[in-house]
């Protein structure tokens, strides 16, 4: 086995793991995630996906953040853990998804050697918000990863990342569990 797939191999386990732990709410999903991602940035750059490289590093750094605004949330006695995203921060994360997709695109597409600068950096633009909307407890982000997710699946086949690409349909289908299991603590808060 090559140190690639032994790389995207524990990537894939750590983050599988932290999808599903963060799924069923438990605190110890957002270090699996951090250590995922930290293993799965060799793995994209190698395969010249520089935004989802990128989207890698800010996932360790929201990692910690998740991790922090799950335990600070955790020691309010009355706040709302799972909460519906409010109509104006859905509408500015909009606008941000489109502004700095389309940025990202045109420097990728200018000064790196990647065959998909708009479409990795739609999907890297995409999951770091998402990924703030998951620390924030917006019950949406789990619909969001649903669609995300299919697609890029198809960008990580596309790149010869077939465990990846499982493992993204993978965590669609926990993403959708997780959205179930959200609804029910948004429901009984």
């Amino acid at each position: 086995m090559t140190p690639a797939i032994l790389f995207e191999l524990f990537a894939f386990l750590l983050a599988l793991l932290g999808v599903l732990l963060t799924a069923r709410g438990h605190l110890a999903g957002w270090v699996f995630g951090i250590l995922g991602s930290a293993l799965y940035v060799p793995v994209f750059f190698e395969s010249r996906l520089y935004a989802e490289t990128g989207l890698q590093l800010f996932y360790i750094l929201l990692g910690i953040y998740g991790w922090w605004h799950w335990l600070r949330l955790g020691k309010h006695a009355g706040s709302r853990p799972v909460q519906h995203i409010p109509v104006k921060i859905a509408l500015l994360l909009g606008l941000i998804f489109l502004l700095c997709s389309f940025l990202l695109g045109c420097i990728l597409s200018r000064y790196s050697n990647t065959d998909v600068p708009f479409f990795d950096a739609t999907m890297g633009v995409s999951g770091l918000l998402i990924t703030w909307m998951m620390a924030r407890k917006f019950i949406e982000n789990w619909w969001c990863w649903v669609f995300i997710d299919c697609i890029n699946s198809g960008l990580f086949i596309y790149k010869s990342l077939h465990l990846t690409a499982f493992l993204y349909l993978v965590m669609a289908a926990l993403a959708v569990y997780g959205g179930i299991r959200w609804k029910k603590d948004l429901v009984s808060s």
